[in-house]
């Protein structure tokens, strides 16, 4: 059996380079997510798992290098990183509650700190990652609705969401005006009428 061919790649791929682009602190901080969420809209549009999957990861792979990522070492991978021929960084404040470290401690005061920053590390990456998953999900939920025609400007356009009517929020704000009304701005000073 012929695999699938996912239409409109290039335009998913486009998609998720910007997304990967803008990921903090590299691009490959979205490459998981991303790949859910292709994933995700592609067994929604009826795809086999496996199939999706792997479509899901050609175009992931295709997007970070788009976005030209380049993939660390595994030097460069580790939190204790630093430039050639620099010594390792030292703390002398606690990396969450800024008070001074106490002797022995390398990056937090207690197991207190330590916890609560685990903690929120951990919640800001699972934002992080359900925003890119679902930024993804939508570009190739996009690209598979047919082309509309805006009403008010008359473009071609594919809908971001269920129920769009037209291209841009600013066609839909120029459509809701009464007809025969612009909107003008005046730039005259105030008189003062008491003179």
């Amino acid at each position: 059996m012929a695999k699938r061919q996912f239409k409109r790649r290039q335009a998913v791929i486009e998609a998720l380079a910007v997304i990967m682009k803008r990921a903090e602190p590299t691009a490959f901080a979205a490459e998981g997510p991303a790949r859910h969420g292709v994933r995700r809209a592609l067994c929604l549009a009826g795809w086999t798992w496996q199939d999706a999957d792997d479509e899901a990861a050609e175009v992931t792979r295709n997007a970070l290098a788009r976005a030209g990522a380049r993939r660390p070492t595994w030097a460069e991978g580790q939190l204790e990183y630093t430039k050639e021929n620099e010594g390792p960084r030292t703390r002398e404040q606690c990396k969450r509650c800024a008070k001074p470290l106490p002797e022995g401690h390398y990056t937090f005061c207690g197991p207190v700190c330590a916890m609560a920053a685990k903690v929120d590390r951990n919640r800001q990456r699972d934002r992080e990652e359900l925003v890119i998953a679902e930024r993804a999900a939508r570009a190739a939920w996009t690209e598979r609705q047919p082309e509309q025609t805006c009403p008010c400007c008359e473009r071609a356009f594919r809908p971001k969401h269920r129920g769009a009517t037209y291209c841009s929020n600013a066609c839909r704000l120029d459509a809701r005006r009464l007809p025969g009304r612009s909107l003008r701005l005046v730039c005259e000073p105030l008189r003062d009428d008491a003179d």
